[in-house]
């Protein structure tokens, strides 16, 4: 209520007092009040809300004090009491019509919306003709056959005019046409007023009074008001708003005669529309001469029949027109059916149900509690204990009952509301009958991934821990099971069935003996394509699971799953502390394959946090352990570690040693897995020793292994390496469109610290192709991650090239602060490769600020670490800045000497810096007839050609 209402009603309640010869403490017994409440009510300051029971109190009680005949008493008695009723409901209004909240409750417009522009052209200009003239906006009452399009015609048209109505578009579908039974006005001015933010408290108890609330609520607001599948102009009419500004449009199967409304009658697309909705919703060219025409006569051009027809053509690409108006035509009394389903899914799906031979009712019901994505005939034999013969046969017969979509040959997908149909029938069904059939599913999903998992891990060449390989029972028949025989069929198995096997996780949730075996069958594929928070997540809930049933083996393995899984997304310190615990259990079980392997997972870990030491020690105990105990994979594995960990240490000549042994070793037991991650490593050993045709090449067979086996980390990180690679050649462009592969491919595996990684090259490249302010965001964003993640030698790498890049664009302060930090974290790490890197990028700062001496001192830093190290990127690159600062000392003997030096050897690698080299020592050698640059004679050789990327 208002403050002026609030008084009015508390001075009449005064005068009744006073006229009663009563003081306010008189009416503290018979209202329950304290005569300080009752002086607030009649002051009409009251703050709280008072009920009609306290009013009819006091004034009862007043008016028996008064006394008088009955009849003029009951009068004051309706007149007081009315006036509080009206003000009580203005009181649930005045917050609510003060602003009504804009709500958008329309449904999402139908994508493939076509034709009726006539209707809709009417409805526009009904509505501007009616705010042009100030007039009232009349109901529009859309009818129709069903399967005609009302439903999406009014969502279309209430999407098209929503900017005209800004206070709100709100949406009500009355079922009147429904398996639901039909909303009654009472329940939807319910559902309208607490859209419009009245609280359930302040609901009136009858229609009417809701219908009043609601009209008044919506005075003069400019809504728009849809109400769907209404059953009569009875049922419409309490929840018309009260407003002229707003539009109504009403759907109904029955024309509503009754209601003062504009009748828009939807009739059957025309011809070419049909055709045009047709060809829209099929989303593919068709080939000359196809009988579309001809289909839409079949499907008496009902939008309903056309849309389930381009959706058939849409998701199965085999399908021709040809072949559709054959079915249709040998299908007259289908298309009837489709005709008259109602636009409610679920007495359309009821429908077509009952039309089911009872054998199929039966197995398209056991098909409603797959709980994943999609399934295949295997999934589904498995689900309804049948033969896979005939599971195809009932699946291909529900996908042409258009019960089932295909949207991958032999994969099928139940529509979210076909399948919650489903669970509504199974809920009739005995609990044992739905437990069994879903454990068939789960059995039958945990074998398959065994299966896939074991090729994946070469087991049949090279045997793991017992521990590594969950073994559920004895696997069941293979012709059950998808007959995988090689790696690359696991891997598309694993990728096609990841989200079911997700979802029987999420089912077998509180089955802790099926959470640890399922995701043990799914660690092998987690490890090589993640995403690693979600492994991460999976992992937990199999060592809570391993916990539960104590069972230190399948704890131990999901330990060091869970591990590698931290370790890949950054999360170091929880790396360590799950492969740490890991260690100990196998440890403790004499497990000596598991500690190998947790050492290995160790020793990334350790790496990566700048303990190159300690992460060697953890390689070579694990190759001990693997030589001692025969396991040869085991041996290739470390040697593997043990190489990639030297050429990080810049021991380029034992990285090569190592790497090439255990390429050979991996080659021998025919495990594709190592091969490509020994190639992988090996290419980047080559990239660190400025072998750059070397690198391309193993680089280049990596990333095509990768992409053959679909190894999605592989392929990245081949990727990001190959990138880098080509910037240091000078391939900008080329580079920068292996970043943007590799960046994809990062974020898709949630590998921050490889994104981090590949940000540093990207920015670098970008700097060289002039694009200095997405450059700058590269490098940002790599210190950002590289940060959130604590990787030290990360952050150095990203100072250093974001220095360059400064220093180039004027803005050496900058740059100088940003070497510093990185020399810092250098040295703290003893990265030297990184501190030579560092010391020429200094070099060339104190040449820019003209102390030629420091910057002399710088290169000769670098060249000294470099040539000690065996890299002749950095070699080359202290030369060439040595001869710039004997150059600007004036020693051009010394310059053209040191550049001759520097430009040797960027030719013999393929350095991208060679040309500008050769450029400087043109300026200082003297031209002499038939001379130009420096010959090979000279110190210089001849450019070697481009190696292509593969």
């Amino acid at each position: 209520m208002t403050d002026p209402q609030k008084r009015a009603l508390g001075l009449e309640l005064a005068r009744l007092r006073h006229e009663a010869g009563l003081r306010q403490i008189d009416l503290q017994k018979p209202t329950g009040k304290t005569d300080s409440t009752i002086s607030a009510i009649e002051r009409g300051q009251w703050k709280r809300g008072i009920d009609s029971f306290l009013v009819e109190r006091y004034v009862d009680h007043c008016l028996k004090a008064i006394g008088g005949s009955k009849g003029v008493s009951a009068t004051r008695r309706r007149h007081v009491l009315a006036l509080f009723k009206a003000l009580d409901e203005l009181s649930a209004t005045a917050d609510v019509a003060s602003q009504v909240p804009p709500r958008n409750q329309l449904p999402r417009d139908t994508p493939h919306f076509t034709g009726r522009e006539r209707e809709l052209s009417r409805l526009t200009d009904a509505v501007r003709t009616a705010r042009a003239q100030d007039k009232v906006i009349a109901v529009h009452a859309v009818d129709g056959k069903p399967g005609v399009g009302k439903s999406a015609f009014v969502t279309h048209a209430a999407h098209t005019l929503r900017g005209r109505f800004p206070d709100g578009q709100l949406f009500v579908n009355l079922h009147a046409f429904s398996t639901e039974r039909s909303v009654t006005p009472s329940e939807a001015l319910t559902e309208l007023l607490s859209a419009v933010g009245v609280p359930p408290g302040q609901l009136p108890n009858t229609l009417e009074k809701r219908a009043t609330l609601w009209r008044t609520v919506m005075a003069d607001r400019r809504v728009l008001l849809v109400l769907d599948n209404a059953l009569d102009d009875a049922q419409v009419r309490p929840l018309l708003p009260g407003s002229p500004s707003s539009l109504v449009l009403v759907t109904s199967r029955h024309r509503m005669t009754g209601l003062d409304a504009v009748t828009i009658a939807l009739d059957v697309l025309p011809p070419d529309e049909a055709a045009h909705m047709f060809h829209r919703t099929a989303q593919r060219s068709l080939p000359p001469g196809s009988p579309v025409g001809e289909l839409m006569e079949l499907a008496g051009h009902l939008p309903l029949a056309i849309a389930l027809l381009g959706a058939r053509m849409r998701n199965r690409k085999a399908l021709t027109v040809e072949h559709l108006v054959a079915e249709m035509r040998d299908g007259v009394n289908r298309l009837r059916s489709l005709r008259v389903r109602n636009v409610e899914a679920a007495a359309a799906f009821e429908l077509s149900y009952r039309a089911l031979p009872p054998d199929r009712q039966e197995f398209f019901t056991t098909l409603g509690l797959h709980p994943g994505p999609d399934l295949d005939a295997y999934a589904g034999a498995a689900l309804t204990a049948g033969r896979l013969c005939d599971t195809t046969r009932q699946m291909e017969a529900l996908y042409d009952d258009n019960l089932l979509d295909e949207h991958v040959l032999g994969r099928y997908q139940l529509h979210d509301l076909i399948a919650e149909y489903l669970r509504g029938l199974s809920e009739d069904r005995d609990p044992g009958l739905r437990r069994n059939a879903v454990n068939r599913l789960l059995d039958y999903f945990q074998d398959a991934a065994l299966n896939a998992d074991r090729l994946l891990q070469n087991a049949a060449t090279a045997p793991t821990p017992a521990t590594l390989v969950p073994v559920a029972r004895p696997v069941r028949d293979h012709d059950g099971l998808p007959p995988l025989t090689d790696r690359k069929a696991a891997m598309t198995w694993m990728a096609l069935e990841r989200g079911n096997l997700l979802a029987c996780l999420r089912t077998a949730s509180d089955s802790p003996p099926r959470v640890v075996k399922l995701t043990a069958a799914m660690s092998q594929h987690l490890r090589l394509s993640g995403p690693w928070d979600i492994a991460a997540r999976l992992h937990e809930d199999a060592v809570t699971a391993a916990r539960a049933m104590s069972d230190q083996a399948a704890e131990a393995t999901a330990l060091l799953e869970l591990g590698s899984a931290h370790r890949n997304h950054g999360e170091y310190p929880q790396a360590e502390k799950a492969t740490g615990a890991a260690l100990d259990a196998f440890s403790a079980s004499g497990d000596q394959r598991g500690q190998a392997a947790a050492l290995l997972e160790l020793g990334s870990a350790y790496y990566l946090t700048g303990r190159s030491s300690d992460a060697a020690d953890r390689f070579r105990r694990a190759l001990e352990l693997s030589r001692a105990t025969g396991d040869r994979l085991g041996v290739a594995d470390a040697l593997v570690e043990l190489g990639t960990l030297a050429y990080l240490r810049d021991d380029y000549a034992e990285a090569e040693r190592k790497l090439t042994e255990g390429l050979a070793l991996h080659e021998e037991l025919d495990n594709v897995l190592g091969r490509v991650t020994a190639l992988k490593n090996l290419g980047n050993a080559f990239y660190f020793m400025d072998r750059y045709d070397s690198a391309l090449n193993t680089l280049g067979k990596a990333l095509a292994l990768s992409q053959e086996l679909g190894i999605a980390l592989v392929e990245a990180q081949t990727t990001t390496k190959l990138g880098s690679v080509l910037r240091l050649m000078g391939r900008y462009e080329e580079s920068v469109e292996m970043f943007v592969k590799a960046r994809k491919l990062a974020v898709r595996l949630a590998d921050r610290s490889l994104e981090a990684e590949l940000l540093i090259d990207y920015g670098a490249a970008l700097h060289k192709l002039g694009r200095g302010g997405e450059a700058e965001d590269a490098f940002a964003g790599s210190l950002t991650l590289f940060e959130a993640i604590g990787e030290e030698l990360g952050m150095a790498c990203a100072l250093k090239e974001l220095a360059d890049m400064l220093l180039d664009t004027g803005r050496p302060t900058e740059a100088r602060q940003r070497l510093e930090k990185a020399q810092d974290l250098y040295g703290k790490l003893d990265e030297r490769l990184g501190l030579a890197a560092t010391n020429n990028s200094l070099g060339k700062l104190e040449l820019a600020a003209g102390r030629t001496a420091e910057s002399s001192a710088a290169h000769t830093s670098a060249l000294a670490i470099a040539h000690e190290l065996g890299n002749p990127l950095e070699e080359a690159g202290a030369l060439a800045g040595l001869g710039r600062a004997a150059d600007a000392a004036g020693d051009a003997d010394t310059a053209r000497e040191r550049l001759r030096e520097a430009l040797r050897i960027q030719r013999s690698i393929g350095a991208a810096e060679a040309s500008a080299t050769a450029a400087l020592l043109d300026e200082l050698t003297p031209a002499e007839p038939g001379k130009g640059s420096p010959s090979p004679g000279d110190g210089g050789e001849p450019t070697p050609p481009q190696a292509p990327v593969q």
